[in-house]
């Protein structure tokens, strides 16, 4: 029982010592700068879209340099939430989500986002190439891909 516990402990410090080691990275210490510039950003920002573009930023800055896909999913649905109608928003939020996989998450988000939507908007038809993309891939539900990829062809005929 002591060995088990002592090679705990000593597993726990090599843990401490490795993290400590990431944390002086001089890219990951400017990216977390960069961070906290753009959390400084919506603190200061006036207007909802002002504040939906610096989570945005935020989201990107933690997605693709400090690589946290749960941090950089938050960060864009906030931005989401401050102006839902923005493209490159509904983008962010997709990628951000499912490198979180959170895939059902964002489908229940995307349905949501299609029922407020009329349905031959341009932001209707992205919203359901993401919904293909999602049923394709990750949920692994291709028989409802197929479906929906009909129904929205037929939609689109008639």
């Amino acid at each position: 029982m002591r060995w088990a516990l002592l090679g705990a402990v000593v597993l726990f410090v090599i843990f401490l010592a490795v993290k400590s080691r990431l944390a002086r990275d001089p890219a990951t210490k400017e990216a977390r700068e960069k961070l906290a510039r753009a959390k400084q950003s919506v603190r200061e920002a006036t207007t909802s879209v002002a504040r939906a573009q610096a989570w945005r930023e935020a989201a990107r800055i933690a997605l693709d340099e400090l690589e946290r896909p749960g941090l950089a999913a938050a960060f864009a649905r906030r931005a989401e939430r401050e102006d839902p109608t923005n493209e490159e928003g509904l983008s962010l939020l997709a990628r951000t989500m499912r490198s979180a996989n959170r895939h059902q998450a964002l489908s229940k988000l995307l349905w949501r986002h299609l029922a407020d939507e009329p349905l031959d908007s341009p932001r209707a038809e992205r919203l359901m190439t993401e919904l293909f993309a999602l049923y394709e891939g990750p949920l692994r539900r291709p028989a409802q891909a197929k479906v929906l990829r009909a129904l929205w062809a037929a939609r689109k005929a008639s």
